[in-house]
């Protein structure tokens, strides 16, 4: 929670929020908004919160509270955009509140938790593994699971992870990304409002700057009657 934040952690926030004005993606997210069929999604390496092992299971939600949503992905051969079926769709994600399974001692909000996951490389702090999942695709080549709409941490915008691996070789590991009006729509609601709307957004992200925009990781969000879902294409080279 805000109120939480040390004297040096608020100055630190200030000094990236700040920083991070300067960035702005919006160029770059309109070039990424379509991608070519010959060509592979954005790939962006694993993160620090990547635990091996995930369960093999739809719903991720364990003891989870948040907006329910329903993520569908299909896993699809660049060029000709046919199935691939047989692929393991990995997921994982922070919760409402901006944390992750595995890493509940490190708080959303500190500067930023990412250095902290680093100076202690990257160890998981606890065997919790709420909002991680994987699973096979079908026939269609495609995977869905249920889990909640995620939350947001110090410095990053709304995303979810996602690693393809097809005949046991990793293909693709990217994160996918929310429009910033669905997120703002998103944190006006309870359990997300009480942490307040998020400095960081899409059009300010480090890591969509440094994927040049991050073609084809951009969810389509369609609201459901309890909840929503979102799907995507991820394209690989099977």
């Amino acid at each position: 929670m805000e109120t939480s934040l040390t004297v040096r952690d608020r100055l630190r926030r200030r000094v990236l929020t700040t920083a991070l004005r300067l960035i702005d993606n919006r160029a770059a997210m309109r070039r990424a908004a379509t991608i070519e069929r010959h060509r592979t999604t954005a790939d962006q390496g694993p993160g620090p919160y990547y635990v091996p092992g995930s369960p093999h299971r739809r719903d991720v939600r364990e003891d989870r509270a948040g907006v329910p949503l329903v993520l569908g992905i299909r896993v699809a051969e660049v060029g000709p955009l046919t199935p691939v079926p047989g692929a393991e769709v990995e997921i994982w994600h922070c919760d409402a509140d901006g944390i992750y399974s595995g890493y509940q001692r490190y708080g959303a909000d500190k500067f930023p938790a990412l250095v902290s996951l680093t100076l202690r490389r990257f160890r998981p702090s606890d065997d919790a593994t709420f909002l991680r999942g994987r699973q096979v695709t079908g026939d269609d080549g495609c995977a869905e699971f249920l889990t909640v709409v995620p939350g947001w941490y110090t410095p990053r915008t709304l995303h979810i992870h996602v690693r393809l691996s097809v005949r046991g070789q990793v293909r693709l590991t990217t994160e996918l990304y929310f429009p910033d009006d669905f997120a703002a729509l998103i944190q006006s609601q309870p359990p997300y409002s009480r942490r307040g709307r998020s400095p960081f957004v899409n059009t300010n992200d480090i890591e969509i700057r440094l994927a040049q925009g991050s073609p084809g990781s951009w969810l389509t969000v369609r609201s459901l009657v309890d909840g929503h879902r979102a799907d995507i294409t991820l394209q690989v080279r099977a």
